[in-house]
């Protein structure tokens, strides 16, 4: 026979089994010994009864429990999420995904949390001095409704190459990427190239949120002639959206755009270190990684509006996207159909025009990729540069140097060259 070990609790119930089995005490006042129901207390008995002690420990004592994890996947785990491991300094949810989808571990994430961080003393969180209140606004009914746009300049390579700024749209209603690029900076350039890609892949929403960028929201004021013409100054981008009908509103504060905020707080943790597993090393890379990367990410964190018709509404079958989603500039055409751009000399070509342009205002539009194209109103001019030829240089003759010193004339006869020799 083995050897069987009671604990404390063991005893006393063997011990209260016994004497209720004997007739000392009742079953009430057994279960009140015992703290059980009077129902547990008889099973216990009847188990007592047939086993003896034998019943009185769990029958799970001294196994192993089914949950327990294997040894070797323990050490695989921390071997790739502990110290020196692609996973290192992942959070725990997000490394509880990849070892699912890359390395088929299944875990819990608080059992992941538990190996992770064995003895981890969480920060006490202390009440900040100065507590601003805001109310909270409820999400968009619908889809299009509104889109945060912004900005992100940050070192998304960890330092494999020099930073550069991630431009990003997510909808209000349904907390969905709707575009993400990455440029060298934050420009007008690439604020007009997500407008337009949203629009060629979602439609024109009804409004787009933003900060007080003077990219989005011109920084002058209205003159007395403005006001008198009911104009207010814009922003080569500002302008685009008001042709388009797309509403403008700056945001106060970037606690009332948290949505795109609290997006570029996941992003600086989940994108940066998946580019730095996916050994990422330039912003062309970078680039052609974030359609992935947002396409998974929306399937995870996105959801339903409370109104599934949507608001977008679709661009015009016949769209020219150099016109709408370009900044413009007017020029006044000169008396040869030329226009002055940048220094460059730019003549209108015959066929393009309907009527003579002499003299008047035409729009000079140049798109995101710096494309360059010439309007009148909303017909598309043809154009080619004229090329100055080069000014022909004039040949500098250099006049020859003549000397009367009669040493550099060797052409002398040895009378006159005398004077090179002393007189004994």
């Amino acid at each position: 026979m083995g050897t069987l070990t009671l604990t404390d609790s063991d005893q006393k119930r063997s011990d209260t089994l016994t004497r209720l089995k004997s007739g000392e005490l009742s079953g009430v006042r057994a279960a009140q010994l015992l703290g059980l129901s009077v129902r547990q207390v008889r099973r216990l008995a009847a188990s007592f009864a047939i086993s003896g002690l034998t019943s009185i420990p769990h029958g799970n004592r001294g196994k192993q429990p089914h949950n327990v994890l294997d040894p070797d996947v323990v050490v695989r785990i921390l071997s790739l999420a502990g110290e020196g491991g692609p996973y290192h300094g992942f959070n725990v949810c997000h490394t509880q995904e990849l070892l699912g989808e890359r390395d088929g571990i299944t875990i819990g994430r608080s059992t992941l949390h538990k190996l992770l961080h064995p003895k981890e003393i969480l920060p006490v969180k202390t009440k900040p001095k100065s507590v601003v209140h805001r109310m909270r606004r409820l999400r968009e009914a619908a889809s299009g409704i509104m889109v945060q746009v912004d900005g992100s300049p940050h070192d998304w390579l960890e330092g494999r190459a020099a930073k550069f700024c991630l431009m990003g749209a997510i909808d209000d209603a349904t907390g969905e990427v709707v575009h993400g690029h990455c440029r060298p900076n934050e420009d007008a350039h690439g604020y007009l190239f997500m407008f337009r890609d949203i629009a060629v892949t979602h439609g024109l929403p009804v409004s787009y949120y933003h900060d007080k960028h003077t990219i989005l929201r011109s920084p002058k004021k209205a003159t007395i002639e403005d006001d008198r013409a009911g104009l207010k100054p814009m922003s080569h981008v500002q302008r685009v959206l008001f042709d388009l009908g797309v509403t403008s509103i700056p945001a106060n504060s970037p606690q009332a755009k948290g949505r795109i905020e609290r997006l570029w707080k996941t992003f600086q943790d989940r994108l940066v270190k998946e580019m730095r597993l996916a050994d990422i090393g330039s912003i062309e890379q970078a680039n052609a990684f974030l359609p992935d990367f947002i396409k998974r990410y929306n399937a995870q964190f996105s959801h339903e509006a409370a109104s599934l018709a949507p608001a977008w509404r679709p661009l015009e079958a016949d769209c020219d996207l150099d016109y709408s989603f370009s900044m413009q500039d007017p020029r006044t055409v000169k008396a040869d159909h030329t226009v002055s751009v940048d220094g460059k000399t730019l003549q209108i070509r015959a066929k393009s025009r309907s009527r003579s342009l002499v003299g008047q205002i035409i729009t000079v539009r140049v798109n995101p990729e710096n494309k360059l194209s010439l309007y009148d109103g909303k017909r598309r001019l043809e154009y080619s540069e004229i090329v100055a030829a080069a000014p022909k240089q004039k040949e500098v003759k250099i006049p020859k140097v003549v000397s009367d010193c009669p040493k550099n004339k060797p052409e002398r006869s040895a009378g006159q060259r005398g004077f090179l020799f002393a007189r004994v």
